[in-house]
């Protein structure tokens, strides 16, 4: 839906951002850059642009009052008019400074972009970018330095083809946030990872076919863990990555969830659980503020996200770890040696590979 073959920069500001724990302060740019050099150019937007997918999209999100958001509140200065996106990119810098008080947050450039020429739809829309570059790479360069020698010198720039930290915001939706791409290249799972995208940005999830799928396959992941997993009498992971499995292959299948075919389909094995499957999804529903599920669109780029994040693999405390492939379930049977006193795994095969 978003083309941005054809996207163009029209205003830019460069500033540098420090460490505000290790009192680094900042760098602020007197005014735009000027870029004369259109090589230069399109080097610079293919370096900003090239690394967003486009596959899931944010909105600017304030618990209190959107309007509270800063970086909401600058950017839509910046649409209403460009003109003004210096005094808007240092109200930016301050503000991702105020943020950086992780000791492993580094210091690096803040770039911040007004483009135009970017095609939703038939509609021309225009963007603010904002990227942060981080790391620095060695580089050769080789120079004449005679007629008849050549030399070889070492630089340390930014690699275009890395973007460290970055988010595309673009001119739709505003009273509900814009649409807002990310990329964020840092570690993920510790603090660090979340000052972007929580504390600068403050991000919620847009709540379209993406979120609403992720948003079912969590909740039956949850209803194993909570209603089935309990009534078995050995908990075995072996059958929960058989049920996970099982629902990912049903929204693999289909392109919209239907509760009745899906507890049909997936549940035909545990009556028992099938029966409270509509009460425990009405009971989510209402918990994380979510509309019927029962029958909703199944987005397959969240699914394949999703796919990603599931591991079939089994590790026993005896150091043993079997990996299985999503037709293998059959042929892996668990069981109980009343004389070792221990679990075992049989496993069946015709051939050996």
């Amino acid at each position: 839906m978003l083309d941005i073959s054809q996207i163009q920069i029209e205003r830019i500001v460069l500033h540098r951002v420090g460490n505000a724990a290790k009192d680094e302060g900042v760098w602020i740019s007197e005014q735009p850059m000027n870029i004369e050099d259109e090589e230069l150019r399109q080097i610079l937007t293919q370096y900003f642009v090239r690394h967003f997918k486009f596959e899931w999209f944010y909105r600017f999100h304030h618990d209190a009052d959107l309007n509270m958001n800063e970086i909401y509140t600058f950017t839509s200065k910046i649409f209403d008019d460009p003109r003004t996106i210096h005094e808007q990119s240092v109200h930016i810098l301050n503000h991702l400074y105020a943020q950086s008080t992780h000791p492993q947050i580094k210091a690096g450039e803040l770039y911040v972009v007004y483009f135009q020429n970017v095609l939703y739809g038939n509609f021309n829309v225009d963007a603010v970018g904002i990227f942060k570059s981080e790391n620095k790479d060695t580089f050769l360069q080789v120079q004449e330095r005679s007629q008849t020698e050549l030399g070889v010198y070492a630089y340390e720039g930014v690699n275009v083809k890395k973007l460290d930290k970055g988010c595309l915001i673009f001119n739709l939706y505003a009273d509900s946030g814009y649409r807002v791409s990310v990329v964020d290249t840092g570690s993920r799972g510790n603090e660090e990872a979340h000052y972007w995208m929580d504390d600068f940005l403050q991000l919620g999830f847009v709540e379209d076919e993406h979120y609403y799928t992720d948003a079912a396959l969590q909740m039956c992941n949850e209803f194993y863990d909570q209603v089935i997993a309990p009534s078995q009498e050995v908990p075995e992971k072996k059958e929960k990555l058989e049920f996970i499995n099982s629902t990912m292959e049903y929204f693999a299948k289909n392109d919209a969830f239907n509760e009745d075919q899906f507890i049909e389909t997936v549940l035909y094995e545990r009556p028992a659980q099938a029966e409270v499957f509509k009460t425990y999804r009405e009971n989510y529903e209402q918990v994380n503020e979510l509309p019927p599920l029962e029958e909703m669109p199944i987005s397959h780029v969240a699914l394949k996200k999703a796919k990603r994040n599931v591991r079939n693999n089994i590790r026993t405390d005896t150091g043993i770890e079997l990996k299985l492939k999503n037709e293998s379930f059959p042929y892996l049977e668990r069981g109980y040696d009343e004389e070792k006193q221990m679990h075992f795994y049989k496993v069946y095969f015709n051939e050996e590979e």
